[in-house]
């Protein structure tokens, strides 16, 4: 995690990093109650996918991971699914977050996506929805990750 100890005024740069680098803040943030080994995603070593880290003062702060895969029975093959976005909690509200969405989109759109979609966690949903998200449905509960809505744009 990153120390906001003393101003950092630098912006937090985004690049594409492994399936790996993203581990241990998936499990620091998003899943706490699981090992590391055990946060290995479907789809995180595809040749399509992309993870991408957003770093600042040279520290790992925030990630996601974009898929080409369509929502559970949709046969969409424009669809992009992102995964695993997670930011340090005192760096909520800085717009590393919206560095990260940005970079992702762009990823998937370079590679032809119509659509983009996820699940959210609940607490999420208004920030998504400032980047022009929707919600699909009712809110519904992952194990171990709790509340969750489908989330969706076209692009």
């Amino acid at each position: 995690m990153v120390s906001l100890a003393g101003a950092v005024s630098a912006s937090p740069t985004i690049r594409q990093i492994s399936a790996a680098e993203t581990r241990p803040l998936r499990q620091a943030i998003l899943r706490p109650h699981q090992r590391v080994e055990e946060l290995v995603y479907p789809g995180d070593d595809q040749p399509e996918t992309a993870h991408f880290g957003a770093f600042l003062d040279g520290k790992l702060i925030g990630i996601v991971s974009a898929y080409r895969e369509p929502p559970h029975g949709e046969t969409n093959n424009g669809a992009w699914r992102l995964r695993g976005m997670a930011v340090v909690p005192q760096l909520h509200r800085k717009g590393v977050g919206t560095l990260l969405l940005r970079e992702s989109i762009d990823y998937a759109k370079q590679r032809g996506a119509t659509m983009i979609w996820f699940n959210a966690r609940t607490p999420a949903i208004p920030f998504y929805q400032v980047h022009g998200f929707q919600i699909r449905g009712e809110e519904f509960i992952i194990p171990e990750a709790g509340p969750h809505y489908f989330m969706w744009n076209e692009i």
